[in-house]
C-alpha cells in the first residue's frame, strides 16, 4: 500500500512538472520562434543580405596567383642552330590584380536594386510574422471557446440534477407522477454525455492549437490562460471604422503592400543596370610574373640568378567598347521593361487584395456585432422565459415537458450568445491587425 502511494505521489509529481500553462503572448512568441514558413522567410532575407554583399564588394580589386610546372622531352634546337636531344623542366608563378574603373554604372544600380530586394524580403518576413500571429489568435479563441462551451453545459448539468432532485421531492409529496422523475434522469443522462463530448471537443481544440504552434508534448498537460473576452470589453472594441479609412492607414505600412513598392523599384534598377551594356567599361590591370628554366645534363644559371632576369611588371588600362553583343543587351532591356510591367501589376494587385480583405473583415466584424447583441437578448429573454416555467412547475401549474422546452432553448441561447462572442471578439481583433505594424 505505501508503494502505491508513493508511485501515485511521484505521477503527480510528473505530471505537474510536464504541465504547461501558455498565454496568447507565450503562443504567439513560441510560433515566432518555431514555425517554419517563418523560418524559410528569414534565410531567404539572409540571402538576399547576402547577395547585396557579393554586389557591393564587386567594386574591390581582384587578386590572382597562378603557379605552373612543365616538362620538355626530345629533340630541340640549341641555341647555336644545331638540333639536340634535350630534357628541360620550366617554373613559373605570377600574381596580378584588376580595378573596376567604370562599369557603364552597372554596379551602383545593382547595389540599389539588391537593396530594395533586401527591404522587399524583410517585408515578405513581417507579413508572414503577422499571418502566423493572427492563425494563432485564431486557435487560440476557438480553444477558449470550446473551454467556454464546457462552462456552459456543466451548468446545465447542474440545473438538470437540481430540476431532477425537484421532480423527486414533488413525486414523494404525491404532487408528480414518476414518469417525470424518470423523465428528468433521462435529461441529466443526455446533459452529462453532452458534457463529456464537450470536454473532448475542448482538448481536440487545444490539440489544434499544439500542433499549430509546432509543440510537443501531451495535450492532457498542455492549458491556456483565459483572456478578458466579457461581453464588456468586447462591446468596448465596437467602434468599427470604415473599410476606406482602414485601408488608407494600414495602405502605408502593410507588408504586402510595401514588398511590392520595394519590388517595382528594385525592377527599375535593373533597367539601369541592363543599360550599361552599351557603355564601355574601364578597368586598372597589373601584374608581376617570373620563371626559372632548367636543362638537364647541362649547365644552368643559379635559381636566384633566374629570378633576378626573368622577372616582368606590368601595369596597364584596359578599355572595353562594346560593338555587337548578339542583341543580348537588347534583350536584357527588354526583359527588364517587362519585369517592370510585371512588378507594377503586383502592386496594384496587391492593393485591391489588401483592400477587399480589409473590407472582408469590416463587414464580418459589422455582422458579428449584429449577431453578437441579438443573442445577449435571446440569452436574456430565455433564461427569463426559463425561470418563469420553473416557478410555475414548483407551483404545480406547469409540466415537466414545458419546463424541459424553456431549458433546451436557454441552453441553445447560451451556446448562440458564446459562439457570437468569441466570433465577434476575433473579427475585430482581425480588423485591428491590419493598423499594427507587428
Amino acid at each position: 500500500m505505501r508503494t502505491l502511494a508513493i508511485s501515485l505521489v511521484s505521477l503527480l509529481c510528473v505530471f505537474s512538472v510536464n504541465a504547461q500553462t501558455m498565454s496568447l503572448d507565450d503562443c504567439i512568441k513560441y510560433a515566432l520562434e518555431h514555425n517554419t514558413n517563418i523560418q524559410q522567410r528569414q534565410l531567404a532575407e539572409e540571402n538576399q543580405r547576402i547577395s547585396l554583399d557579393n554586389t557591393r564588394k564587386s567594386r574591390l580589386p581582384s587578386l590572382d596567383a597562378s603557379l605552373g610546372q612543365g616538362w620538355g622531352f626530345g629533340r630541340s634546337t640549341g641555341r647555336d642552330g644545331s638540333t639536340i636531344d634535350r630534357t628541360s623542366s620550366n617554373t613559373s608563378f605570377s600574381i596580378g590584380t584588376s580595378v573596376p574603373l567604370f562599369t557603364g554604372f552597372r554596379i551602383p544600380n545593382q547595389i540599389k536594386s539588391e537593396q530594395y530586394s533586401l527591404k522587399a524580403a524583410s517585408e515578405n518576413l513581417r507579413l508572414a510574422r503577422r499571418n502566423v500571429s493572427v492563425q494563432v489568435v485564431t486557435y487560440y479563441l476557438n480553444a477558449l471557446y470550446y473551454r467556454g462551451l464546457v462552462d456552459v453545459q456543466r451548468r446545465q448539468v447542474e440545473l438538470d440534477r437540481a430540476a431532477l432532485d425537484k421532480a423527486r421531492s414533488l413525486y414523494e409529496a404525491g404532487k408528480r407522477p414518476q414518469s417525470e422523475v424518470v423523465s428528468a434522469e433521462a435529461q441529466v443522462a443526455l446533459s452529462e454525455h453532452s458534457l463529456t463530448e464537450a470536454a473532448g471537443n475542448e482538448m481536440l481544440a487545444r490539440l489544434d492549437l499544439m500542433q499549430m504552434l509546432n509543440l510537443e508534448g501531451d495535450v492532457r498537460q498542455f492549458n491556456i490562460v483565459s483572456i478578458d473576452t466579457t461581453a464588456a470589453s468586447v462591446t468596448s472594441a465596437g467602434s468599427l471604422s470604415q473599410p476606406d479609412i482602414v485601408f488608407e492607414q494600414a495602405v502605408a505600412n502593410y507588408p504586402s503592400i510595401l514588398a511590392a513598392q520595394y519590388n517595382l523599384e528594385s525592377s527599375r534598377y535593373q533597367l539601369k543596370s541592363a543599360r550599361s551594356g552599351y557603355l564601355p567599361k574601364l578597368s586598372l590591370n597589373a601584374q608581376y610574373s617570373n620563371s626559372y628554366n632548367y636543362i638537364y645534363n647541362m649547365q644552368n644559371m643559379s635559381f636566384s640568378k633566374q629570378l633576378d632576369l626573368n622577372g616582368s611588371e606590368y601595369v596597364g588600362l584596359s578599355l572595353s567598347i562594346p560593338i555587337f553583343d548578339r542583341f543580348q543587351t537588347r534583350n536584357s532591356l527588354r526583359q527588364a521593361r517587362l519585369n517592370i510591367e510585371s512588378q507594377n501589376t503586383s502592386l496594384v494587385e496587391a492593393r485591391q487584395s489588401l483592400f477587399k480583405e480589409i473590407q472582408q473583415a469590416y463587414w464580418n466584424a459589422q455582422k458579428a456585432r449584429d449577431n453578437f447583441a441579438s443573442a445577449q437578448k435571446a440569452n436574456a429573454s430565455t433564461s427569463l422565459a426559463y425561470q418563469y416555467e420553473a416557478d410555475r412547475y414548483e407551483a404545480g401549474k406547469g409540466t415537466a415537458y414545458d419546463l424541459q422546452q424553456a431549458r433546451t432553448r436557454m441552453e441553445k441561447a447560451a451556446y448562440d450568445e458564446l459562439q457570437a462572442k468569441f466570433e465577434y471578439f476575433m473579427r475585430i481583433k482581425v480588423l485591428e491587425s491590419y493598423l499594427q505594424e507587428e
